[in-house]
């Protein structure tokens, strides 16, 4: 049994020595003194037990233990080399599986089809999506069952990261046939009068809309909740009411005229956010996808 271990320099030392037949040459390759290679070799002929080469002349010859050693410690030095790069290669394209949380807006109406651009460009990367509201994303970044989260709206909290992404306008939208249609000004009385179809409590785009309006000192009392963006615009497209939605998400039925956005001035500019864990903490693939996000809401504001 070994009493000593042996190391991955010796090993290098070994199969060098191997290669060029001299230690000299061995060691020069290496960039260690000649000293330290000798020693080195001596140290792994000690561990094993038994000599490795047979001197002739000034040069090193294998001898039938070292011909037998050599290609297992080639398949250790390989193995050695395949961890290593691994790890780099990590740290540069990082492999893994990262679940990603999108508020409604962002993950029915403009995520999708950026993600899949991604996925297609690196394939050893696999992002599951989580959509909800933006409470419920924050709450799954908060305790660990989703990596990063892009939210509508500010959460103004200390527990979480987060950082503006991309600016986004919401847009207040009736029937065409709505009373409210046909005018040039919409104020924020005559809003405060009708009768809403909004997304439930928790909402990123309610909250922001409920600001702007209270900010004017009036409130909206006749509320319908619906809790699905699709469902709010036909309600609205069938005449129940006034709504207000990204303009994402009514960029559509608005070109066909479906629905005709109201001329308020409610101030409804709002960015979308990105949201994590202590940016710090961050692991390499986390790190990775925030900065393809940032580099994506770059591109997208160009546009």
């Amino acid at each position: 049994m070994m009493n000593q271990e042996i190391t991955i320099r010796q090993l290098e030392v070994f199969v060098e020595t191997a290669r060029t037949g001299n230690i000299t040459q061995a060691a020069e390759q290496l960039e260690l003194t000649q000293s330290a290679a000798s020693m080195s070799l001596k140290q792994l002929e000690n561990t094993l037990g038994y000599a490795l080469f047979s001197r002739i002349g000034r040069g090193l010859v294998l001898n039938d233990l070292g011909r037998q050693m050599l290609p297992k410690a080639q398949q250790v030095l390989a193995q050695v080399e395949a961890m290593v790069s691994g790890v780099y290669d990590q740290e540069d394209v990082p492999t893994g599986h990262l679940v990603l949380g999108c508020s409604t807006t962002i993950g029915n109406y403009l995520f999708p089809q950026y993600l899949k651009e991604f996925l297609d460009e690196h394939p050893h990367i696999t992002i599951a999506l989580r959509v909800g509201n933006t409470d419920a994303i924050a709450r799954s970044v908060r305790v660990g069952e989703v990596d990063l989260g892009l939210i509508e709206g500010e959460l103004k909290v200390d527990d979480l990261y987060e950082e503006n992404w991309l600016r986004d306008q919401l847009m207040v939208f009736a029937s065409p046939v709505h009373e409210l249609a046909g005018k040039k000004r919409v104020t924020s009385a005559m809003l405060a009068k009708q009768q809403w179809v909004m997304r439930e409590r928790g909402s990123g785009t309610r909250s922001t809309v409920e600001n702007a309006i209270t900010k004017r000192g009036i409130e909206l009392n006749d509320v319908v909740e619906i809790g699905h963006t699709e469902a709010i615009k036909r309600a609205v497209e069938a005449g129940m009411g006034v709504s207000c939605l990204s303009g994402l998400a009514v960029r559509r039925e608005l070109a066909v005229g479906r629905l005709k956005a109201l001329p308020v001035d409610l101030g409804l500019g709002r960015w979308f956010r990105l949201i994590g864990l202590d940016g710090d903490s961050m692991t390499p693939l986390v790190g990775y996808v925030a900065q393809w996000l940032r580099d994506l809401a770059m591109e997208l504001s160009e546009v």
